[in-house]
């Protein structure tokens, strides 16, 4: 009977270990939505939430890994313990705040809401418990199990990103595959060595933060190219020299768009956002623009998305339904002058001052700070 707990225990423990890297990859593929759901609650500002979300993905990484090849069991369960009662405590708190929308415990590829992940975690304290009492105490996974075991969970994430986004992530892949050679290296007999230790908690952060580096690293604004010209003149009512069939005559009579000269952008400071509604990154945009303006930003009227007409209204519902972007002042341009302003690389964010551009975005260079500072002049 104590063979079978044993041997019932040591499964449970490595299905948990698999079920932690199941969703610290899933956070890791769209880790853009995670950091800016974890920057939604206004704790911390956007670059610290850059951080944080890629250092909550590499602690999964790491319990998985440690409940895998039975590394330091004891101060493993009780990490995890713990980490499990915090989540536990952050989401009660989302649900209290109203916060009933996916907490992306597995990404995008399987939506929980708080209530779900907080029973979901609860059984995974249980389970923990049984796992610290009866797992024997000197079993450690050979290394062709710990091998089939992660491209058991390598077969679970391709299934559900194919259902899910009909696309496979090769980064993902990647990642699975760095965790693999770690929990080999794990696995052998020489586990007890300090550097096996060093490699296990080291190479989830090192290759969380070199396949996906925070948007500050790389990303610097003003670098976006559009027509300045054109923008410029269409936001006074003008035409310039090149502006040939800028709108075309029957969509403005058929479709009812709107002009840029209409909003008066020449006047007082706006932020002008220029997103399609069917484009993936701008939705994304939205979402960072959104948070700062729900934290920072009282006077939401300064805002405008410009967005080109489209045939299909219900594709500007799906956008908002798609983000919770709250709802600013919003334009629809033709079609035509929206790509020849973007020259078809969209998202675009301008910050104007009296009709004078100050930065450009697109979605990666977004600076929270600098946005809010020119959104609230009182405080520079």
């Amino acid at each position: 009977m104590k063979n079978v707990l044993g041997i019932s225990a040591s499964v449970v423990r490595v299905l948990i270990g698999m079920l932690f890297l199941f969703s610290a990859v899933s956070k890791f593929i769209t880790v853009d939505i995670f950091e800016i759901y974890v920057y939604s609650f206004g704790l911390f500002s956007l670059n610290v939430c850059f951080y944080i979300s890629r250092l909550i993905i590499s602690a999964e990484l790491i319990i998985g890994a440690a409940l895998i090849s039975h590394r330091n069991p004891r101060l493993t369960i009780v990490s995890t313990i713990l980490f499990l009662v915090c989540f536990i405590v952050f989401l009660a708190y989302a649900q209290m705040v109203g916060r009933t929308d996916s907490c992306h415990c597995f990404g995008e590829l399987m939506p929980f809401n708080p209530v779900q992940s907080i029973l979901k975690n609860a059984v995974l304290l249980l389970l923990l418990v049984y796992v610290a009492k009866f797992t024997p105490a000197k079993w450690y996974p050979k290394w062709w199990l710990v091998v089939l075991v992660y491209l058991t969970t390598t077969a679970v994430l391709v299934y559900y990103m194919s259902s899910s986004f009909h696309y496979i992530d090769l980064l993902a892949l990647v990642m699975m595959f760095v965790m693999m050679i770690v929990g080999i290296l794990a696995s052998l007999k020489f586990y007890n060595r300090w550097y096996v230790t060093a490699v296990l908690l080291l190479a989830p952060i090192v290759t969380t933060f070199i396949l996906t580096p925070p948007d500050s690293w790389f990303y610097k604004s003003d670098t976006e190219v559009f027509d300045k010209e054109l923008f410029l003149s269409q936001i006074k009512g003008e035409e310039t020299q090149n502006d040939n069939a800028v709108v075309d005559s029957v969509a403005v009579e058929q479709e009812d768009v709107d002009r840029l000269a209409d909003i008066g952008l020449d006047s007082g400071r706006h932020i002008v956002a220029f997103l399609s509604p069917s484009c993936s990154v701008c939705r994304l945009a939205a979402d960072k623009i959104s948070t700062i303006a729900r934290r920072s930003c009282p006077d939401t009227s300064q805002i405008v998305y410009v967005f080109p007409k489209v045939a299909n209204e219900e594709s500007y519902e799906k956008f908002y339904s798609n983000t919770h972007t709250m709802r600013f002042n919003e334009k629809r341009i033709d079609k035509e002058l929206f790509v020849r302003i973007t020259r078809g690389a969209f998202p675009l964010i301008l910050l104007v001052d009296n009709g004078e551009i100050q930065t450009t975005y697109s979605y990666r260079n977004i600076e929270e700070g600098r946005i809010v500072d020119f959104l609230l002049p009182d405080k520079e």
